[in-house]
Parts: structure tokens; sequence; C-alpha cells
């Protein structure tokens, strides 16, 4: 596949509504979503196909690219085909065991020149996300424009609205058959940090899409599960809650996928020639970190009662 470049982004969009129809209705609206945009690119460069991925966690944004992104490579463009591709069935997979056993708002879509090709999940994604993406659609995948034609198309409509859009960048990725640059900003309780990863060709393996947003479909998903590993155990510790609660077994479940993802991330290494910069994340110091967070905050909890 020729080179590759996408961003995973994480958004909020605030819809103020100047004209509200019941006037008791004063709120803002709001939608919350991860956005990964995957351009897929055949080796000869005659064969393109673009898929917006939209779901309630980064990870699995990263995981269902990597998957569309291997499924592309392997056996050509996904749409059009004789026997119309199993979307559904590549999601269940994706979400087996701990996400779906846990995740009670998870949800995904896929959107494809602005129209929703696939949607699944335990509860219903915001509708303005939809017309986000119509709006980039139009404007010719020019996303930096798609909220101002969102405004000018809701005052056509007769709605006068003002978004507020708020984004940050989760992921980074460069991809060439040589070599694959990965850049992870980290978002921790108390601050922000970033970590880049860069595998090249090894032996006969070259550089793959879906190699790369697997390990950083890993890395995401570990750094969440750390943190909440970390705040349950204090939780236990201080009885809080008790040690055979749901969220007590959940941190169990979440430390056995904790170490699946870390055998991914090993297979990934011996895969590819991977450096990291400064340093590889490692799950069980960030579990530390979490306890020590949690330590601070209960204790000032206390302090103030």
């Amino acid at each position: 596949m020729p080179e590759f470049n996408t961003s995973l982004l994480r958004e909020k969009f605030t819809i103020y509504d100047a004209m509200p129809a019941d006037l008791s209705d004063k709120g803002p609206v709001v939608a919350l979503s991860n956005r990964l945009s995957l351009p897929l690119k055949s080796d000869d460069g005659k064969t393109i196909e673009t898929f917006i991925i939209r779901a309630q966690n980064m990870h699995m944004c990263a995981r269902i690219g990597a998957q569309i992104a291997s499924e592309f490579q392997e056996n050509g463009p996904l749409l059009g085909r004789k026997k119309p591709f199993d979307w559904h069935e590549t999601y269940e997979t994706l979400i087996r065991g701990y996400e779906k056993k846990w995740n009670p708002n998870r949800w995904v879509a896929i959107y494809h020149k602005g129209r929703v090709i696939f949607e699944d999940g335990a509860i219903e994604r915001h509708p303005f996300l939809d017309i986000i993406e119509q709006c980039d659609a139009r404007n010719k995948d020019n996303y930096e424009k798609a909220v101002s034609v969102a405004q000018d198309a809701f005052k056509q409509a007769g709605r006068l609205i003002t978004i507020d859009h708020d984004s940050n960048i989760a992921l980074i990725l460069a991809v060439t058959p040589l070599e694959g640059k990965c850049g992870v900003i980290v978002r921790g309780p108390s601050r922000t940090t970033t970590f880049n990863l860069t595998a090249h060709k090894k032996n006969d393996h070259e550089v793959r899409v879906s190699n790369c947003l697997s390990a950083a479909a890993a890395f995401l998903e570990g750094i969440q599960l750390a943190f909440f590993i970390g705040m349950t155990r204090k939780k236990i510790l201080y009885e809080m809650i008790s040690g055979i609660s749901p969220e007590a077994k959940q941190a169990e479940d979440a430390g056995q996928k904790l170490g699946r993802l870390n055998t991914a991330i090993s297979q990934f290494e011996s895969l590819l020639d991977v450096t990291y910069r400064p340093e590889r994340p490692e799950f069980s110091r960030m579990i530390s970190d979490a306890e020590d967070f949690a330590r601070k905050i209960f204790a000032e909890q206390a302090g103030k009662k």
C-alpha cells in the first residue's frame, strides 16, 4: 500500500440554539465522538476507498480501522463486491469479550462519502454526527470547514445555531512499506504526555497500516484499563467498594485483558523492528501511577468531610 497518513480525533460538539422551540429548553446540546479517517489506496494507486470511523472510544476506532485496512490490502476494495463484506460479523468479532461485557455505552458508525454504511452499538450515537459527515462529504472532504457548512445548512432551514467544536488529536500515523511512525497522546489524570513508536521493515515483513493501527489500539485501550485497575484497587483497599462487587470483577477482567494486549504488542515488536521515544509505555507503571493518584484524591475527599 502506498504512503498512508491519518489522525484520530477526540471531539466534542456543543450546539447552541438561538431560537429554541421551547423557551424552557435553554441548555446546549452536546455530541461526543472519536473520529478516524481511513484513506486507503491500492498498490498501483488506481483504487481508492476512504472510510470515516466514529466510535464511542478511541481504541475501537483504531481497531476497526486496522481490520478494514487489512481486508482492503488482502482482498481489495470492500464496497461493490459480489459477496458483500460482512461488517456486522467483523464488529462482533472485535467487541467479543471485555468490550461487549463491560462497555454498555459502546457504539460505532462507519461512513463512506457522508453516508452511513454500517452502524451498531449498545446505545445510539448523536444524530448531529451524521450531519457533520454529510457536510464534510459535500465540502469535498475539507473537514475543517464542515462545522461552518453545517451552521449554514441549519440557517437555510430556518434554524439559527452556533456550534463550538473542541477537537484534540489522540493519535497520528504515517505508514509506508518500509517505515511506520505513530504518535500517541496520553492524557493522564495529572498531565498529558506523548510517546512515539517507529516500526521498520524486518526481514520480509513490510510495515502495514493494519499492524500499526492494531498496536496503537492496544496501547490506547491498555492506558485506559491501567487507570481503571489502579483506581479500583484503591477503592477496594479503602473499602469504598467490596472486593466481590461488579466493579471489582470488571477490574479483574481488565487485568486479564491487559495481559492479552501486552501479548499483542509483543507480537508486533517481534514482527518488525520497533523503537520508542522516549520509552515504551509500561502498563504496570501506569497502574501504580493511577493508584498514587487515587490515594491523593481519596485523602483529599476524606479531609473535606
